[in-house]
């Protein structure tokens, strides 16, 4: 996420969403088992610079839910800024994916998390346009 408003702004929405997801589909095991709850822990300890936390959660989350590619892209930023350019960029390749891959890269632009890889041939390589590669 480019700033700690998105991130509070993402975090309110996704608190929203819990409690009337919770009410709506009947009950918080849907929200738990479909990796929200997690994916909201994720964000907060992202947010506190707690990388190796928000590692933890994000990977439950994605677990549970594969097809939340954003969860994919807040792994990313994590390894990035824990120094892990590896695994920095295999979050990075599944987020790019056919299906949210235009959002990825466009975020993956501008995210200050990615500062330290930006230049690499390999981040530049992920954030090319379709067409481009």
């Amino acid at each position: 996420m480019k700033n700690k408003a998105l991130k509070i702004i993402l975090a309110i929405v996704l608190a929203v969403f819990l409690l009337f997801g919770t009410l709506l589909v009947g009950g918080g095991a849907w929200v738990y088992s479909h990796g929200y709850y997690h994916a909201l822990l994720g964000g907060i300890a992202e947010s506190e610079s707690k990388w190796d936390e928000a590692i933890g959660y994000f990977k439950t989350a994605y677990e549970k839910n594969p097809d939340a590619l954003m969860v994919a892209h807040a792994l990313a930023c994590c390894y990035a800024m824990k120094g892990d350019n590896e695994s920095c960029f295999h979050w990075l390749e599944i987020a790019v994916n056919p299906t949210y891959g235009d959002l990825a890269r466009d975020a993956a632009k501008t995210d200050t998390e990615f500062d330290s890889v930006r230049q690499t041939p390999e981040f530049q390589a992920l954030i090319a346009e379709p067409a481009e590669k």
